[in-house]
């Protein structure tokens, strides 16, 4: 009797034994089924945290204006020009002159400019003194006034700056501005009488243009330029001379 009870109890014992065995594995398989997804998403979030930075950067990247690689401000700029006044029908003007500029900052500076004025008879003219020209008779053209020289000071606003291609290979820097003044113009003036006098004459005038700078260097640039000036016409009226000009451009410190 004694021995049953014995074997029984060790048989509850092992049965015991097995039941915990069971219980711990299920614990710890509960706590692997809870504690993966765990880990999981903790090697995972990095990742998904570079790609929403990823994301929000790129929806809150921030447009900067590159800084002008040719700078103008407190310098001084030195130039000669030459062109042309097309606008008269019977005389062509060829400017030659020099422009001195300082700049306040980047975009806004002065300018003193002037030129002295080349004269030559237009086509029409010539065709019209012709006598073979076909009316056999030749035709003098009068002109009461004829321009000699100009001079000025003007206000000279350059809000755009930029960047062109050049042959595929090179970018050139370039500005565009505006130019606002006033000074003088000298001409000679006559009467009607064949044979007359001319007599120099200084007249006030307006000036408004536009122009280009394509910047070689910093210390160089190739200047274009549009200039209408305005003044009291000796036959009345008002004239406009349009003068388009080509020129070097010289910056100092």
């Amino acid at each position: 009797m004694a021995r049953n009870e014995l074997t029984t109890g060790t048989k509850n014992a092992k049965s015991g034994e097995t039941d915990m065995n069971n219980t711990m594995k299920a614990i710890l398989v509960a706590l692997v089924v809870l504690l993966v997804p765990v880990f999981g998403l903790a090697e995972e979030k990095p990742m998904l945290d570079r790609y929403l930075d990823q994301y929000w950067g790129q929806k809150r990247e921030v447009k900067v204006i590159q800084k002008r690689l040719f700078m103008k401000d407190g310098r001084h700029e030195f130039g000669v020009f030459f062109g042309t006044i097309p606008n008269d029908e019977f005389l062509m003007y060829y400017p030659l002159g020099l422009r001195y500029n300082y700049y306040f900052s980047e975009d806004i500076g002065i300018e003193l400019f002037g030129s002295y004025l080349i004269e030559q008879q237009s086509d029409l003219a010539d065709f019209l003194s012709d006598r073979e020209s076909g009316f056999g008779i030749a035709i003098k053209t009068h002109l009461p006034q004829i321009l000699v020289w100009t001079a000025g000071l003007e206000g000279l606003w350059s809000p755009i700056h930029g960047k062109i291609g050049v042959f595929t290979t090179k970018l050139a820097h370039f500005d565009w501005h505006l130019a606002l003044g006033a000074g003088a113009i000298g001409t000679t003036v006559s009467t009607r009488e064949e044979g007359g006098d001319r007599k120099s004459k200084t007249d006030v005038a307006g000036n408004i243009g536009t122009g280009l700078r394509f910047y070689l260097a910093d210390w160089a640039a190739l200047r274009l330029e549009y200039r209408n000036y305005f003044y009291a016409a000796e036959a009345g009226g008002v004239s406009y001379p349009a003068e388009i000009t080509i020129g070097a451009a010289f910056f100092t410190k």
